[in-house]
């Protein structure tokens, strides 16, 4: 089943007419399926207070859906974010009030080279979106995980997003929230048991020898050990179009694996107060004293 997973922001009355709303914390997943495959458009309904609820929701998708109908301080915001976790794919929302013009010029200062304008119906919206669609990769088996819970009689279940490779009935699995080796009991898509999901995939995992203190937001579950540190030997880069200053002791913030981890800048490297896990070469760097306070990213050497 093919499958693509968008992030959207301040466009609710389009997401509510195209899709169905599933999972909800701080962030909520919607689920479309049509001839195409299954779309989760993934929301971050407790931003802009909480800014994990924004870097959490970003982080699994292949593109951004972002509405610029309003054009603010929270939408500027989104877009350095969005930027500095390195996605380089957007649909930009506009209508009749919207300056394409200074948007596209906003678009130009970023990183994100794939982009489209659009002004249509939720219906052409989600035919626009598998036009960013494209063919999995990956050969190691990879499971972000955004929520968990106990079923009675079922045992623990994690629901997530299979980033790399795929996913298969009764695979074994290391874990990046510790503890012993899990085992894939069962995968359900779309309430459909399957034998195995392949990348871009939304799945809810039964899972044997694993516990919620365990398997939680933020875990890989991943078919070769993944290493963790937190001293990363690394520069903060700042966003292009931003004039903050990073210092050193300066307290910051990483966001990446769905985490958002304290730390602090020390010369050239960045010290956190818990590890984090090794397996991508990019991470957003926010602050709770800057504007935005996303502001840049590093990345690991």
């Amino acid at each position: 089943m093919k499958s693509i997973n968008a992030f959207v922001y301040n466009c609710q009355d389009i997401v509510k007419s195209i899709s169905k709303k599933g999972t909800e914390s701080d962030i909520a997943l919607y689920n479309r399926k049509d001839d195409n495959g299954v779309i989760t458009l993934i929301e971050p309904i407790r931003y802009p207070d909480k800014i994990s609820s924004l870097t959490d929701s970003i982080f699994p998708a292949d593109l951004s859906v972002i509405s610029a109908r309003k054009i603010d301080r929270e939408f500027g915001e989104v877009l350095i974010a969005a930027d500095s976790m390195g996605k380089s794919k957007a649909i930009f929302i506009t209508d009749s009030n919207t300056d394409v013009a200074m948007l596209k010029r906003l678009v130009s200062q970023t990183g994100i080279q794939d982009a489209s304008f659009f002004n249509g119906s939720p219906v052409e919206l989600a035919d626009q979106i598998w036009n960013y669609y494209s063919t999995p990769q990956g050969d190691n088996t990879e499971v972000i995980v955004d929520h968990s819970f106990v079923v009675k009689s079922v045992g623990l279940v994690a629901l997530g997003f299979v980033i790399s490779g795929t996913v298969k009935k009764h695979q074994d699995l290391h874990n990046t929230g510790g503890g012993p080796e899990v085992q894939v009991r069962s995968i359900q898509m779309q309430d459909v048991d399957f034998d195995e999901a392949e990348t871009g995939s939304r799945v809810g995992l039964a899972l044997k020898n694993a516990d919620v203190d365990h398997v939680s937001r933020g875990s890989i579950l991943s078919s070769i050990k993944i290493q963790s540190a937190e001293n990363i030997a690394s520069r903060v880069n700042v966003h292009p179009s931003l004039k903050v200053k990073p210092q050193d002791g300066m307290e910051i913030f990483v966001s990446d694996f769905m985490h958002y981890q304290r730390g602090s800048i020390q010369g050239e490297s960045i010290v956190l107060d818990r590890p984090i896990p090794l397996l991508r070469k990019r991470f957003a760097i926010a602050s709770t004293t800057t504007s935005p306070r996303v502001f840049g990213y590093a990345g690991i050497k």
